[in-house]
C-alpha cells in the first residue's frame, strides 16, 4: 500500500492530482475504490460513534 501512495504522490507532482487518481484507478481498478471506502468507513465510525460513546460512558459513570 505504501508503494501505491508513493506512486500517487509522484504522479500528482508530475501531472496533477486528477490525472494521478485516474492513473491509479487504471492500474489498481476497483481495489483502490474499496480501499478508499474502507478508510473513510473506519475513520468515520471511530470519530462519530466509538469516541463519543466512550466519552458518554465515562461521563455517566
Amino acid at each position: 500500500m505504501f508503494k501505491a501512495l508513493n506512486e500517487l504522490r509522484n504522479n500528482a507532482r508530475e501531472s496533477g492530482i486528477r490525472e494521478a487518481i485516474k492513473i491509479m484507478f487504471k492500474k489498481y481498478g476497483w481495489k483502490l475504490g474499496v480501499a478508499i471506502f474502507m478508510y473513510y468507513l473506519i475513520r468515520d465510525v471511530t470519530l462519530y460513534i466509538i469516541i463519543p460513546y466512550l466519552v458518554y460512558k465515562n461521563l455517566m459513570s
